[in-house]
């Protein structure tokens, strides 16, 4: 359902009622709360510095960093002492698209566009202290959701999208318990913010809804590891559902001077819920000699959870805004390879499948499709208990790049349903660019 539809809804009711934003930021959070192309749906692989050399394999399980905290608790157990970690990975992605889309207020309109927004940075850090020698205790601070694209406010696709942003900070204390020489426990808690905006042209020339809201939510992460030697494991953990209900303000511009005196520009409540998938993941650690370690991954998230939203608020009837969405695999191996006793070096490659099924669920604010990681990096050792870590990715997107995207004009005489406003073209050669640095302190 288009923003326009939100805001056209206004004539009916006033500013204390929230239909407007409870059909807008459903649409916000189901259909762009994903990062645009650097992972499947909204999730974020981005926890590691090191991880991101190695394209994540052997993530929670390789003992290299700290982000088994978030990863996988149970490895928390292959850290002694205290220790502290914090990284920033930057991110930009390149989204060309090429196409056309005809409605009747303004025409046919072709052209070519860019769905590159600025370059965002996604931070983390994390803590492991050793309580005693079965026990650990971690506290993770991520960013496991966000989006950066703009397409601006003119372009041919404007009623489909014209700019979006979220960003999530998830707050993750864990405790680990090893139970003997093989098996190893953990989990934890999560309290989770989440801010999204969103801007959409709403049908008139120039006239735009944009949503901004915010909320909490609450949820857990468990693990398990299973260590064969010291040379060799394998774990696997989970993260739970959590559901944000969200609150904020909605705001209509532009629409009086088409509406013939209604008053319909102004700021309104806005609310909504919406459910982030749980995932599954499983990873493995070998070290081959002194100086090699391969490593695994494979994780499944649940993105079914978005096969439909069901918006309340409409006084006229609910919304039902149709993603068909599916679950998403993501799978990847690595290698580490220790230089010198200063220098590792390590890569991996990794391929992920996007969670949108079709031309016809693929929203312009999220061009997102299968992607080949292909993935490097480095550690070096500073001094005796400070480590720097480097790690560079490069996403290809692959598979399916058509956008056949259609959505509703508001009701019309003669028209109860509105007017298609259909967006068809494709995205060429999607890609991506992740760059990160960190550093590990050992007390």
């Amino acid at each position: 359902m288009p923003l326009a539809a939100h805001a056209a809804g206004k004539i009916r009711v006033n500013k204390k009622n929230r239909f407007g934003a409870r059909l807008a930021l459903p649409a916000l959070i189901a259909a762009i709360l994903a990062p645009a192309a650097h992972a499947a749906g909204f999730q974020l692989s981005e926890q590691s510095i090191v991880g991101l050399g190695r394209a994540h394999a052997g993530a929670g399980v390789a003992g290299d960093d700290l982000s088994s905290v978030f990863y996988n608790p149970a490895g928390m157990v292959l850290h002694r002492g205290t220790q502290i970690q914090g990284g920033l990975t930057y991110a930009e992605i390149d989204a060309p698209f090429e196409g056309d889309n005809s409605f009747y207020l303004s025409g046919a309109r072709s052209g070519t566009n860019n769905g590159r927004g600025p370059g965002e940075v996604i931070p983390q850090g994390f803590l492991i202290k050793e309580i005693n020698e079965r026990t650990r205790f971690g506290f993770g601070v991520t960013v496991p959701f966000g989006l950066g694209s703009s397409y601006g406010d003119d372009w041919f696709g404007r009623n489909h999208g014209i700019e979006a942003h979220i960003m999530t900070v998830d707050f993750n204390p864990s405790l680990a318990y090893q139970l003997d020489e093989q098996w190893s426990i953990g989990g934890g808690v999560s309290a989770q913010y989440a801010k999204a905006k969103l801007k959409q042209g709403a049908f008139f020339p120039g006239a735009s809804g944009e949503i901004d809201a915010d909320s909490w939510a609450f949820g857990y992460n468990l693990g398990v590891m299973y260590q064969f030697d010291a040379d060799t494991r394998v774990g696997l953990s989970y993260r739970s559902k959590l559901q944000h209900d969200a609150e904020g303000d909605y705001t209509a511009q532009g629409f009086d001077k088409f509406l013939g005196g209604l008053k319909i520009d102004g700021v309104y409540d806005g609310a909504a819920s919406v459910t982030t998938p749980e995932s599954v993941l499983l990873s493995a650690y070998h070290r081959v000699n002194p100086k090699l370690a391969l490593t695994g991954s494979l994780r499944w998230s649940n993105w079914s959870r978005f096969d439909k939203l069901t918006i309340e608020g409409n006084p006229l009837s609910d919304t039902t805004i149709d993603n068909n969405w599916k679950g998403s695999w993501f799978a990847s191996v690595g290698a580490d390879y220790s230089y010198s006793d200063k220098l590792t070096l390590r890569g991996g490659v990794g391929y992920e499948t996007s969670p949108v099924p079709d031309a016809e669920h693929r929203n312009p604010l999220i061009p997102d499709r299968d992607r080949v990681w292909l993935s490097v990096g480095g550690s070096y050792a500073l001094e005796k208990n400070m480590t720097l870590d480097v790690g560079y990715t490069y996403l290809l997107g692959v598979g399916d790049d058509k956008i056949d995207h259609t959505v509703m004009s508001p009701a019309t005489p003669g028209k109860p349903n509105g007017n298609p406003d259909t967006l068809k073209g494709k995205y060429n050669s999607i890609t991506g660019h992740l760059i990160g640095v960190g550093l590990q302190y050992r007390f």
